[in-house]
């Protein structure tokens, strides 16, 4: 089916306390503190446990897209109110979600100028489609094999340009150590 994101989810955004970075630098470093594109900082307490999306309300990067916009977080940890935390009933549509809104056009939903914003009400009228379980647990696992294999691609591309600038360097100390 398709429903809105408000229809298929959790929202806990209520539960979002901000901290001033002067108020968390006199705080003990214990758990994560979240912003709109992961964590930032780390804190004393929690306002969240267990497993959660938390979506970036507010930045340019809703626009230019340089990080996530959606994101999983677990276990206990602190959210500042410029993620949207967001709670679903299994792992498996935690992940279809986060998968899902990091692939989608999120412009239409966005308002602001200068500042993009990605407020909780146009949040919640994101249309999602909602297969059956199974259909999300293959749509997952597609998903995280094909991101397996960019990733490993990436590394030898890494790999291969470490060895193309040492080899460079090796051919420059050759060509002006013979000089």
């Amino acid at each position: 089916v398709w429903c809105r994101l408000g229809e298929c989810s959790i929202n806990r955004d209520g539960e979002r306390i901000p901290i001033s970075q002067s108020e968390r630098e006199r705080k003990e470093k214990k758990y994560d503190y979240y912003g709109a594109s992961g964590v930032i900082d780390q804190i004393d307490g929690y306002t969240h446990n267990g497993d959660f999306l938390l979506i970036g309300e507010d930045g340019a990067n809703l626009v230019t897209r340089s990080t996530p916009i959606a994101f999983i977080a677990r276990g206990q940890f602190w959210v500042n109110n410029h993620a949207h935390v967001l709670q679903y009933l299994n792992e498996v549509s935690l992940k279809r979600a986060e998968i899902y809104l990091n692939a989608i056009d999120l412009k239409p939903y966005i308002t602001g100028g200068f500042q993009p914003k990605l407020n909780q009400a146009n949040l919640n009228l994101v249309v999602f489609p909602f297969p059956p379980l199974a259909e999300q647990a293959a749509i997952v696992a597609k998903v995280e094999g094909l991101l397996g294999q960019v990733r490993a691609l990436e590394t030898g591309a890494t790999r291969q340009q470490a060895l193309a600038g040492a080899l460079m360097q090796a051919v420059l100390g050759e060509v002006l150590g013979a000089g």
